[in-house]
């Protein structure tokens, strides 16, 4: 990961005026009723749309630079947590991190201390942070690692690997085959989808089993819960929802522009004429999304 420096007796009053916010912000956050609206709003406040669905955190919290951090979905972070994130600070879906953690991505150089030497931090996907574990700069933690709890992580920890120490450092690997993958129930039914553009407003989708790539803008499609993915007999693909409906998108798939978001619709079998919008998220490319549509959310 690419280091960089930041003079302290160099920033803009921007810089400042900011970090003053940041403060009050967390002020806010660290005195106001847990598990209340006004809490959740408080943690928006400080991250905006860098915070996932599901995740949470536990007063009190401590920020450096809080809009270089990103936290992933359904996300549990522990009471005491110590970000600086100047350098900046990616923790990805279903982390967990116990109490009196610190993430450090950011340093002081040993001879000239206003100077900062800034490398950025990941925790991947369902890693685990022990109790009082310090994270420093430019290290990844592996997904489904384990950092135990005290240590001290100097290096980069391997996928499946629990560490321990000061420095930590690997005393077991785990069972990859042993972990089932974290996925929302809404995508369990799911598979992907490319997008090809024909020109103008037309395109084509190609399905593909979830999970695979294909090339330009790939697409999941969400199903409902309940819903079960269906191959027909001359190979097309679809879903049997829970009320027995049963939808072709082979067939009756079909596309609308809304700005720069291409939205899948189809064909609702039961009542002619009405399309129903499907749920679904870019997953790679260059289509941008900007909402999520209810699977059957009808329009004509």
């Amino acid at each position: 990961m690419e280091e960089f420096t930041v003079d302290l007796r160099k920033l803009k009053e921007t810089d400042k005026e900011r970090a003053v916010r940041l403060e009050q912000k967390l002020f806010t956050l660290n005195h106001t009723m847990p598990r209340t609206d006004e809490y959740m709003a408080a943690i928006k406040d400080i991250f905006g749309d860098r915070f996932g669905e599901g995740s949470y955190i536990v007063a009190p919290l401590s920020a450096v630079c809080a809009e270089n951090i990103s936290i992933g979905k359904n996300v549990y972070i522990n009471s005491n947590f110590l970000a600086m994130a100047r350098g900046g600070i990616t923790i990805e879906d279903h982390v967990q991190i116990a109490g009196n953690v610190s993430v450090l991505s950011n340093n002081h150089d040993p001879y000239e201390r206003q100077i900062l030497t800034c490398k950025p931090v990941v925790i991947k996907e369902a890693a685990w942070i022990g109790a009082g574990a310090t994270i420093l700069p430019g290290v990844t933690v592996g997904k489904h690692s384990i950092v135990g709890a005290g240590s001290v992580v100097t290096k980069d920890v391997p996928d499946y690997s629990v560490v321990v120490g000061n420095p930590a450092k690997v005393v077991k690997t785990l069972d990859a085959d042993k972990f089932v993958e974290k996925v929302d129930p809404a995508v369990i039914n799911s598979y992907m989808g490319s997008y090809n553009f024909q020109g103008g407003e037309t395109g084509y989708f190609s399905m593909i089993p979830y999970g695979e790539k294909d090339s330009l803008a790939e697409i999941r499609f969400l199903a409902p819960q309940g819903a079960e993915k269906i191959a027909f007999d001359n190979g097309e693909v679809g879903w049997k929802l829970a009320d027995g409906t049963v939808l072709n998108l082979t067939r009756g798939l079909f596309t609308r522009r809304l700005g720069d978001v291409i939205e899948p619709v189809i064909k609702n079998p039961n009542k002619p004429g009405e399309m129903i919008a499907i749920a679904y998220e870019v997953t790679d490319g260059d289509m941008s999304l900007e909402e999520e549509w209810s699977f059957l959310d009808d329009f004509c």
